[in-house]
């Protein structure tokens, strides 16, 4: 009886781990341009606006996504309002290329920023990575929208962390927001670090 009861918690042990490793993968799709409005509404009245969504816990965000031949379309929502933000190429703030935003009655922004120790920085071509860039907040949900699409590649010496994403490949990504203040000096109040892979892209396959 022990020696079962001990399998099974092995067991369980192990789908536990298996689903905590779980990468979540953003698709290819060639017709994210047509399918996604950088609005700063995720619109799903007519089905998905984006081909795939994943539900960070940790950060209490809920990310949209996707990506074409050149670019990758993002979509972050949370409950309330705040700042919001998305870094990729690291685990931690430093060496990440962040894109950040809030929205206030008054004024909206949204950036990119080159992470720098526990702070950030902004290069002076770093706002060039963003192709487009919107957030809104709903007053009948309570949900604020950030959207943004940003280029896989950068040409070089823009200053950012890294140099671009590559299809089939893996990342580590942070995720944090601030849901008490939009000052962007503030600490996060949530924070989430998580891998994640683009997939392939076919076109690049027959290519090859």
């Amino acid at each position: 009886m022990f020696k079962r009861f001990a399998l099974l918690l092995a067991g369980l042990g192990a789908l536990a781990f298996s689903r905590a490793q779980t990468v979540p993968v953003i698709p290819y799709d060639s017709t994210m341009a047509d399918r996604v409005g950088i609005d700063g509404v995720i619109d799903n009245e007519d089905g998905p606006e984006y081909p795939a969504t994943y539900a960070d816990k940790a950060s209490g965000l809920t990310l949209h996504w996707g990506f074409d031949d050149s670019l990758i379309y993002v979509g972050l929502e949370t409950k309330g309002r705040g700042w919001m933000a998305i870094g990729f190429g690291s685990a931690k703030m430093k060496e990440s290329n962040m894109i950040i935003g809030y929205y206030t009655d008054d004024s909206t922004d949204v950036v990119n920023r080159v992470g720098a120790d526990s702070t950030h920085a902004r290069s002076p071509l770093s706002d060039s990575a963003l192709r487009e860039a919107e957030i809104d907040y709903d007053e009948e949900t309570g949900i604020t929208c950030m959207e943004f699409s940003y280029p896989l590649q950068f040409p070089a010496g823009q200053g950012l962390a890294i140099p671009g994403l590559e299809p089939g490949d893996t990342y580590d990504i942070i995720l944090a927001q601030n849901t008490k203040t939009v000052s962007l000096n503030a600490k996060h109040t949530q924070r989430s670090a998580l891998k994640v892979k683009l997939a392939d892209n076919p076109h690049l396959k027959k290519q090859e």
